[in-house]
């Protein structure tokens, strides 16, 4: 809820609708203004993925859960590149994967974490490498490097998987 002050006095607006944010059981309504960075999903979901920004390439990531799946899959459209990492011959996805993406003179266009086993970027046209890694214990010496080649109107699906 939100005040809105107008010819007609203050008025009780209702911004968890328009923002789709329910406050907090007992929560004092007024205090829970929602702000830019806050994504957009129904009252009930969980954690929601937010589109971030590094070097100035948009990307995602996440997919643990349905509710997350279920989104990434409507943002989907707006990246070029898809990256899933899972576990071989397991089904066991991965997640907190450090995510390299270098251009065509090996420079670093895009240095992140997935969240999740689902990683979407947005990248101009151009050749790059592809270089992930899990954290943890199993990170050590277990880089992938793949090459992609993306156009100006392509999309690219790459698929990562570590022994167990």
């Amino acid at each position: 809820m939100r005040l809105i002050f107008g010819d007609e006095g203050m008025q009780l607006a209702d911004a968890s609708r328009e923002w789709a944010i329910r406050p907090a059981d007992g929560a004092n309504p007024i205090s829970q203004a929602p702000d830019a960075a806050t994504p957009m999903g129904s009252p009930n979901d969980g954690p929601s993925s937010q589109i971030k920004t590094d070097g100035g390439i948009r990307y995602v990531s996440g997919g643990v859960g349905e509710s997350e799946r279920s989104e990434l899959d409507a943002l989907s459209p707006e990246f070029n590149l898809h990256l899933m990492f899972a576990t071989q011959g397991s089904g066991e996805y991965l997640s907190a994967v450090r995510v390299n993406i270098l251009d065509s003179n090996k420079r670093p266009v895009l240095t992140a974490e997935s969240e999740g086993p689902w990683f979407y970027a947005q990248l101009p046209p151009g050749d790059y490498s592809v270089e992930v890694t899990p954290t943890g214990l199993r990170g050590e010496d277990q880089t992938q490097r793949k090459a992609v080649h993306l156009d100006v109107s392509s999309h690219s699906k790459m698929d990562f998987y570590w022994k167990q």
